[in-house]
């Protein structure tokens, strides 16, 4: 029976492994990326008043990104937990006061851009 011995095989296999390890870093770094592109569409859209005093506007973050318990990462963007009740206020309205959607409008307009910047960036370590 022939044997064969492939020469640079170990080395193929590590070559590989560092460039899924890099994509990994990269989906977390693209997400947030994403998430940012997001958030400025959410700043752009809400309402503000010229009053001098916190606005929905100032509060609008991106949060890290996390793993979900079916092990997709995420990032959470919108109205942080100190005035995330008037975002929903804002956002949906309420029996006084007509809705006034950023948040989806935001995710409508800004997703072409955000997708693209999450490809550039997780395609990076491929290339």
């Amino acid at each position: 029976m022939a044997d064969m011995d492939i020469d640079g095989f170990e080395d193929l296999t590590r070559f590989f492994n560092k460039i899924g390890d890099d994509v990994e870093k990269a989906e977390k770094v693209a997400l947030k990326a994403g998430g940012e592109v997001i958030a400025e569409y959410q700043k752009r859209n809400v309402n503000k008043s010229s009053k001098n005093q916190p606005h929905m506007v100032d509060n609008i973050t991106v949060s890290a990104a996390r793993e979900s318990r079916d092990g997709e990462l995420f990032v959470t963007v919108g109205p942080n937990k100190k005035v995330a009740y008037r975002g929903r206020f804002l956002e949906w309205g309420t029996s006084k006061m007509p809705p006034h959607p950023f948040i989806e409008k935001a995710g409508i307009e800004g997703e072409g851009q955000a997708v693209k910047i999450m490809e550039r960036i997780i395609t990076a370590p491929i290339k």
